[in-house]
């Protein structure tokens, strides 16, 4: 059974702004020509989606029957490492992380599950963050989660009115080097990056590294 049109509707809290959108979508439809539409299909929206933020998804009956995925998943599932997919069915690599990704395809909005996988590959875990589709079907987003992985931030110089040099110690504040590493990369005392980091403070409007992280965390790209 697939998710019907009518059901992502009449999802709670969502009426209004489904709706509004549904009348938009048909006015739009009314006044294109039939030759020019053009049909967009959930494999077409998953692969934008991806492509515009890097991560992988697929939506997935909740008996973990696979209804449509990333094309990049293709080689996940060839290689096996954390997931495999038998007889269109989605099953995780390792049997003791079944039963968790069985919960996971449980979930109801509007809450989000997450569940961390060994991803032998990179040496580190895949995130699966699962929501409600609909009654029947789970909609998940799938990130690796490896030191080696170097996050990408929005422009921080245009952003915060950093120069280069302070963009570059907030960077690496917020990969968790400390000052005294970065003084080492940037070939300058530990005065000048600590008297750079209070000026970075003032400008981003925090006073701690925890609060730095929370705050660039809304400007990651990838």
């Amino acid at each position: 059974m697939q998710c019907s049109h009518d059901e992502f509707l009449k999802k709670p809290g969502k009426n209004q702004l489904a709706g509004s959108a549904a009348r938009r979508s048909r006015a739009a439809d009314a006044d294109t020509p039939e030759k020019n539409r053009e049909p967009v299909g959930l494999q077409d929206l998953i692969d934008a989606l991806t492509a515009l933020d890097g991560r992988s998804r697929m939506v997935v009956r909740r008996d973990g029957t696979l209804i449509a995925g990333s094309s990049v998943l293709n080689e996940l599932f060839e290689t096996g490492t954390c997931l495999l997919l038998h007889a269109d069915t989605v099953r995780t690599a390792l049997p003791e992380y079944s039963d968790p990704f069985h919960e996971l395809l449980q979930v109801n909005a509007p809450e989000v599950r997450n569940l961390a996988l060994p991803y032998s590959k990179i040496d580190g875990h895949m995130i699966l963050s699962a929501t409600s589709l609909c009654k029947t079907a789970v909609c998940m987003s799938l990130q690796r989660a490896t030191q080696m992985d170097q996050p990408e931030l929005a422009d921080l110089e245009d952003v915060f009115h950093l120069t280069k040099a302070e963009a570059s110690i907030v960077y690496g504040l917020f990969m968790g080097h400390t000052p005294q590493q970065i003084a080492i990369e940037l070939d300058n005392s530990i005065h000048t990056i600590r008297a750079h980091i209070r000026r970075c403070y003032d400008k981003l409007g925090i006073t701690c590294r925890e609060e730095l992280w929370r705050k660039l965390n809304a400007y990651r790209l990838k």
